[in-house]
């Protein structure tokens, strides 16, 4: 399992290689894609200054730099859909990112935009995005024949569903899951929304949503009126921790929210390729903190240290051992955690 940290700028490169990164992926947002599409109009689910880097010139240094460090650089065009007229674009810029750039792979949700990249035989292997809401093992098979190299899983997915995923098609093709930072409050493959700041993000307020309930009628007994209520107050928790815990960190900077550090026992296990820690638009502190976070825990898992022994690990790094008993931060549920 390689640690898959995100990356903004060649300032950030040397302090993530040093933290532990195996991988890194980034962003571009080209001058003549915000000249012609000025707006919430999303290249790779990033604003063109919300993660992203500015320039190809500067996407190249970053690139060379990682190469020189031996670590593989990946490119997000993950857009949920391009327009036809957006498409050719979308293509050329591929192209200039594969074999201009030295980008070792494109990650891509548009279906369309898939299958005409594997018909460019493109130096840079084709990466699946989570948006592209691979849930099942013949949703993988179908992949397969556009020839990826890699599916990032969805973070909806459980521990035994991605067992039966990579016990399937394990040796066929490579399988990342998200590991540590941001989550959602839907299945983000079917998501129709943007985050972009001139449009804003409703899903990040439903831990704030008012309610008013109509009781009239005989099936709203008081124990159903109160179970809704006791009901709504565990969806607000659940979207509170979801969000990050109000995006908020500990006292040392370290991030809060969603993570799978207690299951990397059992994805190792399974047969996991990648760790993805989310956050192209995130301080640079918290990514190096993400990195160190997640490859202490690779690192005991790697030498072989007893599954519990890496659990309580994982726990005491969070440093807020009532948080991951809750279960709200888990992205996988994991037994020994509570």
């Amino acid at each position: 399992m390689k640690v898959l940290a995100p990356i903004r700028s060649l300032d950030e490169l040397e302090m993530l290689a040093a933290s532990g990164a195996e991988e890194l992926y980034c962003g571009v947002v080209p001058r003549e894609w915000t000249e012609r599409y000025a707006g919430a109009v999303w290249l790779n689910r990033r604003t063109p200054k919300g993660g992203n880097l500015e320039t190809c010139a500067e996407l190249k240094q970053l690139v060379d730099a990682a190469h020189a460090v031996k670590l593989p650089v990946f490119l997000t065009l993950n857009g949920p859909y391009y327009t036809a007229e957006q498409m050719p674009l979308v293509v050329d810029l591929a192209r200039r990112l594969s074999d201009d750039i030295g980008a070792d792979a494109l990650i891509v949700t548009d279906l369309n935009l898939l299958m005409r990249l594997s018909e460019e035989h493109l130096a840079a292997a084709l990466h699946v995005s989570s948006v592209a809401a691979t849930l099942n093992s013949e949703a993988v098979r179908f992949l397969l024949n556009f020839g990826v190299r890699r599916v990032i899983l969805p973070r909806s997915l459980t521990l035994p569903e991605i067992g039966e995923i990579v016990s399937d098609l394990g040796g066929q093709v490579e399988f990342e899951v998200f590991m540590l930072n941001d989550g959602c409050a839907f299945e983000e493959g079917f998501c129709a929304t943007t985050h972009h700041h001139s449009v804003g993000a409703f899903c990040t307020d439903l831990s704030e949503m008012r309610a008013e309930f109509e009781w009239d009628g005989p099936l709203f007994t008081t124990r159903r009126q109160n179970w809704l209520r006791r009901n709504l107050t565990d969806y607000r928790e659940w979207v509170w921790y979801v969000n990050g815990n109000g995006c908020s960190s500990t006292p040392k900077g370290l991030p809060y929210g969603p993570c799978g550090l207690c299951a990397l026992p059992d994805l190792a296990r399974i047969g996991i390729d990648s760790l993805k820690i989310v956050g192209r638009e995130a301080p640079a502190f918290k990514k190096m903190a993400s990195v160190r976070m997640v490859r202490d825990v690779v690192d005991r898992v790697r030498s072989g240290a007893p599954r519990l022994a890496v659990i309580e690990r994982a726990i005491a790094l969070r440093e807020t051992p009532e948080h991951c008993r809750s279960g709200y931060m888990c992205y996988y549920q994991v037994d020994g955690t509570r």
